[in-house]
């Protein structure tokens, strides 16, 4: 009786050290430290995202992931938003940005004109029912 409590117990101990070490290596995976600089890779990493979400994960899981907090990706979804829902649109106001202007400037841009075209704004609620888009909410 000894002899198997000891070896269970020496199981238990061993599967814990090795959850911490999947754990240690996962953290390590997730930081990525790289931040967006330009509209094309706000859409790169909204595309990440919406990838590992769509894979059956959570939204919270998909942005540690990717290495990313979440409000980071609330501000500058419209940008990726009016990519994939009006790429003529977004062509258009991305002729006239300039690397000076901040992305969040350039979001807001983007979230005025999805908000002046009624028709956009609907083919954007349309794919987040449809799961083409993250289904985040803005206040």
């Amino acid at each position: 009786m000894e002899n198997s409590d000891k070896s269970r117990k020496s199981v238990r101990t061993r599967g814990k050290k090795n959850d911490n070490v999947e754990m240690d290596a996962l953290e390590k995976t997730c930081v990525s430290g790289t931040s967006a600089q330009t509209p094309q890779q706000v859409v790169s990493r909204y595309k990440k995202i919406l990838r590992h979400f769509s894979k059956g994960g959570t939204m919270s899981a998909a942005f540690k992931r990717v290495g990313v907090d979440r409000n980071t990706v609330a501000v500058n979804a419209p940008i990726a938003e009016l990519y994939i829902a009006a790429p003529d649109k977004f062509k258009d106001l991305l002729k006239n940005h300039s690397s000076q202007v901040k992305l969040s400037a350039f979001a807001t841009q983007c979230a005025a004109t999805i908000n002046d075209n009624s028709a956009i704004e609907d083919r954007i609620k349309a794919l987040k029912a449809s799961g083409k888009l993250l289904p985040l909410k803005r206040k």
